[in-house]
């Protein structure tokens, strides 16, 4: 699996008006599913009084990633999908996407919701700006005096961050490595001292 993803920065918003309907999409970056609802009440809040407040999101990565869609009150796969189908499209994870509705009068049948929909959140996504974001692995090692430097220097080789040192009887180092190349420091790490202990290890 690898380890980066695309996500984005800020809030991106687009509008769309179509035959007196008006589509106003809101796009974030979010990291639990747990961040869906305070979202989704953000653009309440903001749009307060609209018919419709359709969403989806994608969150996790690999075996873990959550996907879902919400048709809102619309009908059954005229606004959720679509909107789920532009983030898989735009190939970025960890974003919600809401499009709100405010009703203008005029029907758009089925062909013309998913059509609405899906372009308002296309066009969000494309307004937004994107990051690449990776995933880390945090280290936390034990490590004698005199292999401070030997330690430091392979995290640096493997282009990690050395985030504190803390000098005790041992030496705890802090660092992070990206995930792809954890196994690789650990496996070095021996090679400097059999005595240099890996005391936890956390992937961020």
């Amino acid at each position: 699996m690898s380890d980066q993803y695309k996500t984005i920065v800020e809030i991106a918003e687009s509008k769309l008006v179509v035959k007196k309907s008006r589509f106003i999409g809101l796009a974030a970056s979010i990291d639990a599913v747990q961040a869906v609802k305070d979202f989704v009440t953000i653009a309440q809040e903001k749009y307060p009084r609209a018919t419709h407040y359709c969403y989806a999101y994608s969150v996790g990565f690999g075996r873990e990633k959550r996907e879902y869609a919400t048709d809102a009150g619309e009908p059954t796969h005229s606004a959720g999908p679509p909107i789920l189908t532009s983030l898989k499209a735009a190939e970025l994870s960890n974003v919600i996407c809401v499009i709100v509705r405010y009703y203008g009068g005029i029907n758009l049948g089925m062909g013309g919701l998913i059509r609405a929909y899906g372009k308002c959140a296309k066009h969000c996504l494309a307004n937004a700006k994107v990051e690449t974001r990776i995933f880390y692995q945090a280290l936390r090692l034990r490590v004698p005096h005199e292999r401070i430097g030997a330690v430091v220097n392979l995290c640096h080789r493997l282009r990690g961050n050395v985030s504190n040192i803390e000098y005790d009887r041992d030496a705890i180092i802090h660092l992070q490595i990206r995930q792809r190349d954890a196994e690789k420091f650990q496996s070095k790490l021996k090679g400097i001292d059999s005595t240099v202990e890996v005391i936890n290890a956390v992937t961020s």
